[in-house]
C-alpha cells in the first residue's frame, strides 16, 4: 500500500514538473542558446509561436469553449432560431418561396445588413434559410474534408486548427516575398469559426488591413471554441452538422440576399428536395462553401466570372472530394463524369413549373429575381395570400409561429392565382376611372396608382377582398388589395399580446347579407313559397308593378323582397320568426351581435338591416354553409375557408388536434324541407329582373350553360347621413355559391370598403354596380378550374 501511494505521489510530481522542464529545455535549446549566435533572432520567435498555438490549441480553446457557452448558449441558439425560414408550396407542390422576414411575427428579425445595439444585445444581421431534418451525408463528408478535416482530432479537438494557427507566419513569409511588401497570412478556419463570421458578421475582405484581419482573427478564435463547445457536446457533432448545413451561403447574385443552407439552395438550383440530391450534387454545394455559386448574370465579364466560379466549384473543388472520398473506382468515374456535366451548363437557377405564361409580363430583371430569389418569388406570386397565411398560422401558434412551422402547403395554385390577380386589379383600374367622380380624393381603386407596397402615395386603397372556397373549404382565388388580412377580422378583433382573433370584439357590420340568415330562418318554417305577400309600408302608394295594392297595405312578394334587398317586408317577416330560432341562427353562423336583443321584432331588424357583425372569413363561411345545404351535403361540417392544406412542422410530436379547425354542420341549421325555397329566396338577386345583381343575370343558374346552382347577395353599409354631397359608402358586399355540372362547387365573398363608418371612401355606390365586373372575373375564373382537365387544355 505504501509503495501505490509513494508510486503516485512520485506521478503527481512529474505531472507538476513536467511543464517546468520542457519550458527549460525550450527556452534553454532553443531561445535562450548561446551557441544560436544570431540564429536566435530566427528560432526565438519560432519557438515562441510554436508553444503559443499549443496553447492556444490545447489549453485556451478547452477553457474558452467551457465558460463561454455558459452566457453564450442561448445566443447561439436564438440566433439559430431566428434564421428559420419557412417554406411555401402550392397546392400542385411547387416550391414557390419563403416568408419575407419582415413577415416573421417576432419582429426581431435584423434585415438591415448592420448590427444594431441594443441596451443589452447587439443584433447583428441575419439570414433566412430552411433548416433540414436530415443533413445530406455527402455533403458533410465533402465539407468536413474541404474545410476542417481536422475536426474532432488530435489537430483540432476543441474549434481551433493547429495546423492553421502554425500557417500563418508561414502564408505571411510566402504572401510577403510574392507581393514584395509586408503582407499578412491566412490561417485554417475551422467549420466553427467559420459559423462565427456568419453570425457575427466577420467575414473576410480582400480590402480588409492586417489591422482589421488581425481582429477579425482573434475574433474568430474568441467565438470558435465555444460554438464547436456548444455544437459537439459529449462528442456528438449532429447540430454542428446541421448548422453546417443550414447556414453558409451557397448561392449570390440573387437579386437579394444570398441563399444560405442547402435546402433552398438546392430548390432554387437544381430544382429539387436536400433530400432528393445526387452525390455529385452535393458535393457541389458543399464545394460551394466560401465560394457561393453567381445564379443572376450582368455583363459580358460578370457572365465570364460567374462562369469561372461555377466551374471551379463544380469541376475543380467538388471534384477534389469526389477523387478524395470515394473509394469505387466505377462509382468516383460515374460521379465526376456527372460533375464535368454539371461544370459544362450555366449555374442557372431552376424555374417554377408551369409558371411561364404567368410570368410572361415581368421584366427581365423581376423574371430574374423571381427564378433565383425565394423571397422575391414568394412576394410577386403571394402578393397578398402570404399576409392571410400569416394570419392563420398567428392563429393557431400564436406569434412564435415561425418555431414550429417549417413548410406551408397552399390550397391554391400560385400561378393561377397570380394572373387572377392581375385581371383583378386591371377591372379596378376600369372601375377607378369609371367611378372616379364618386370616390372620395383619397381613394383609389387602382393599385397600380400606389404600388403593391403603398408606399407614400397621397390615395389609399379600401379593402379590395375577393376570394373563392371549393366544398372542402380550401381558398381556390385570394386577392387583396391591401396587405392586412382583412379578410380574416377586423384590426380590433385581433389581441395584441397571443394574435388570437376574438369574434366577438369584431366591428364589422355585414349590411344585407344578414338577409341570408333572415332566409334561412323564413324556409325553416316551411309557411311561405317565392310568391307568398309581405307588408311593405315604404311602398310607394302607386306605380310600381312588384307591389300588390290593398285598400289598407302594399304588399310585396317574397322573391321580390330578397331580390331588391327590401327591408321592410323582410323585417315584418322575419319578427314573426321565434326569438330562440333567430338567436340559434345568429350564434350557429358566428355572427356577432352588435346592439342588445330585447325581442324577436328588435333581433330581426338587426338582421335584416345588417347591424350584425362578421368577418368576411365568417360571411364566406356562411356562404359555403348554405351552399353545402343546397347542394345536399348538409351532414359535413363546413370549416372556415382557409389557404392551408398542410403544414410540416418543426416538432414531429405537435398534437394533430392543434392543427384541427372546427366547423359548423349545416344541417343543423338549414333543415331539409327548406332547401328548395331558400334557394329560390337567394338566387333571386341574379335571376330577377330587377334584382340587386342583374347586371351578373346571365350567371343565373337557367341561363348559363353548365352551372347547376347559383345563388348570391348583395349588401351595401353606409354611414346614415342625410347630407347628399357626404361621402357615405363604407363597405360593398357580395357572397353567394355557385356549383357547375361538373360537381365542382364553390362559395365565394366580394367586400370593398374601409369597414368603419368614420371612413367613408365614396359616395352613392352600391355593392350591385361595382362589384359585378369583380364577380364577373372570379367566376370565370371558376369555370375554367371547374372544367374537366382536357377540356382546360384545350382551350
Amino acid at each position: 500500500m505504501l509503495r501505490l501511494v509513494s508510486w503516485l505521489a512520485r506521478l503527481c510530481e512529474f505531472l507538476l514538473t513536467c511543464p517546468y522542464w520542457a519550458a527549460r529545455f525550450l527556452f534553454g535549446t532553443f531561445i535562450f542558446n548561446p551557441q544560436l549566435g544570431r540564429l536566435r533572432l530566427i528560432v526565438a520567435p519560432a519557438m515562441l509561436y510554436v508553444l503559443f498555438a499549443l496553447l492556444l490549441t490545447y489549453v485556451y480553446a478547452p477553457i474558452r469553449g467551457a465558460v463561454g457557452q455558459i452566457w453564450m448558449a442561448k445566443v447561439l441558439s436564438y440566433a439559430d432560431e431566428r434564421s428559420l425560414g419557412t417554406a411555401i408550396y402550392d397546392v400542385k407542390g411547387r416550391f414557390v418561396g419563403i416568408f419575407d422576414p419582415i413577415l416573421d411575427s417576432e419582429e426581431d428579425f435584423n434585415y438591415t445588413g448592420r448590427p444594431i445595439e441594443l441596451p443589452d444585445y447587439i443584433a447583428y444581421p441575419d439570414h433566412k434559410s430552411l433548416h433540414v431534418g436530415e443533413v445530406p451525408e455527402d455533403y458533410w463528408q465533402c465539407l468536413a474534408y474541404q474545410e476542417d478535416r481536422h475536426l474532432g482530432g488530435l489537430i483540432n479537438p476543441f474549434g481551433i486548427d493547429l495546423y492553421g494557427v502554425l500557417k500563418i507566419p508561414v502564408s505571411t513569409v510566402t504572401r510577403t516575398l510574392a507581393r514584395g511588401w509586408p503582407s499578412l497570412g491566412v490561417g485554417g478556419s475551422t467549420l466553427s469559426m467559420q459559423l462565427a463570421r456568419i453570425f457575427f458578421k466577420t467575414p473576410p475582405s480582400a480590402n480588409e488591413t492586417a489591422a482589421e484581419k488581425l481582429s477579425r482573427k482573434l475574433k474568430e478564435w474568441w467565438l470558435g471554441p465555444v460554438i464547436q463547445w456548444q455544437l459537439t457536446r459529449g462528442g456528438d457533432p449532429t447540430l454542428l452538422k446541421r448548422w453546417a448545413a443550414n447556414h453558409f451561403p451557397l448561392a449570390q447574385r440573387t437579386g437579394g440576399q444570398e441563399l444560405y443552407g442547402v435546402e433552398q439552395t438546392s430548390l432554387i438550383l437544381f430544382g429539387k428536395a436536400a433530400s432528393g440530391l445526387s452525390r455529385a450534387e452535393q458535393y457541389v454545394l458543399a464545394a460551394a462553401v466560401n465560394q457561393p455559386v453567381m445564379l443572376i448574370g450582368g455583363s459580358e465579364t460578370l457572365d465570364k466570372l460567374r462562369q469561372a466560379t461555377w466551374k471551379r466549384v463544380a469541376g475543380s473543388r467538388a471534384k477534389t472530394c469526389a477523387t478524395a472520398l470515394i473509394a469505387d473506382a466505377g462509382e468516383r468515374a460515374r460521379v465526376v463524369a456527372e460533375l464535368q456535366h454539371l461544370a459544362e451548363a450555366p449555374p442557372d437557377p431552376k424555374p417554377m413549373p408551369g409558371t411561364e405564361e404567368a410570368l410572361a409580363g415581368l421584366t427581365q430583371a423581376s423574371a430574374g429575381r423571381v427564378g433565383a430569389n425565394p423571397v422575391f418569388r414568394s412576394n410577386a406570386l403571394l402578393a397578398s395570400v402570404k399576409y392571410g397565411v400569416r394570419e392563420e398560422l398567428t392563429r393557431r401558434f400564436g406569434f412564435g409561429w415561425r418555431g414550429k412551422v417549417s413548410a406551408v402547403h397552399l390550397t391554391l395554385d400560385a400561378a393561377d392565382n397570380f394572373q387572377f390577380r392581375e385581371r383583378e386589379k386591371a377591372a379596378l383600374a376600369l372601375l377607378d376611372a369609371r367611378f372616379k367622380g364618386n370616390l372620395d380624393p383619397h381613394y383609389t381603386l387602382d393599385l397600380s396608382s400606389v404600388g403593391e407596397d403603398q408606399g407614400q402615395a397621397a390615395a389609399k386603397l379600401p379593402d379590395v377582398i375577393i376570394a373563392a372556397a371549393d366544398d372542402k373549404g380550401h381558398l381556390v382565388r385570394y386577392f387583396e388589395s391591401n396587405f392586412n388580412a382583412a379578410y380574416f377580422g377586423s384590426a380590433a378583433a385581433r389581441e395584441t399580446t397571443t394574435g388570437h382573433y376574438e369574434p366577438a370584439r369584431e366591428a364589422r357590420a355585414i349590411a344585407s347579407l344578414g338577409k341570408i340568415v333572415a332566409a334561412v330562418a323564413i324556409a325553416n318554417q316551411a309557411r311561405d313559397t317565392p310568391s307568398s305577400l309581405w307588408v311593405d309600408t315604404k311602398a310607394p302608394a302607386t306605380g310600381l308593378e312588384a307591389v300588390s295594392y290593398t285598400e289598407d297595405s302594399r304588399l310585396r312578394t317574397a322573391r321580390v323582397a330578397f331580390a331588391c334587398s327590401l327591408n321592410t317586408p323582410l323585417e315584418w317577416r322575419t319578427s314573426h320568426v321565434p326569438l330562440s330560432e333567430l338567436e340559434r341562427l345568429v350564434h350557429g353562423f358566428g355572427i356577432t351581435l352588435v346592439d342588445p336583443v330585447t325581442s324577436a321584432a328588435n333581433l330581426a331588424k338587426s338582421i335584416v338591416v345588417g347591424q350584425v357583425a362578421a368577418s368576411p372569413r365568417t360571411v364566406h363561411r356562411l356562404a359555403g354553409s348554405v351552399l353545402a345545404a343546397l347542394s345536399g351535403n348538409a351532414d359535413k361540417p363546413v370549416t372556415l375557408p382557409t389557404l392551408v392544406s398542410g403544414l410540416t412542422l418543426s416538432d414531429s410530436d405537435a398534437s394533430d388536434a392543434e392543427l384541427a379547425s372546427g366547423g359548423i354542420v349545416p344541417g343543423t341549421l338549414v333543415k331539409p324541407q327548406s332547401r328548395e325555397l331558400l334557394g329560390a329566396f337567394l338566387e333571386s338577386p341574379l335571376c330577377y329582373k330587377h334584382g340587386t345583381l342583374k347586371r351578373l343575370s346571365d350567371w343565373c343558374a337557367d341561363r348559363h350553360k353548365g352551372v347547376a346552382l347559383h345563388f348570391a347577395k348583395t349588401g351595401t353599409r353606409g354611414t346614415g347621413t342625410l347630407d347628399p354631397a357626404a361621402y357615405d359608402t363604407v363597405d360593398l358586399w357580395v357572397a353567394g355559391g355557385i356549383k357547375f355540372d361538373s360537381g365542382a362547387a364553390y362559395s365565394y365573398v366580394v367586400v370593398i370598403g374601409t369597414g368603419s363608418p368614420a371612413q367613408p371612401w365614396a359616395r352613392d355606390l352600391y355593392a350591385g354596380q361595382v362589384a359585378e365586373p369583380l364577380v364577373r372575373i372570379l367566376l370565370e375564373d371558376l369555370e375554367d378550374d371547374a372544367a374537366p382537365k382536357e377540356l382546360t387544355d384545350a382551350r
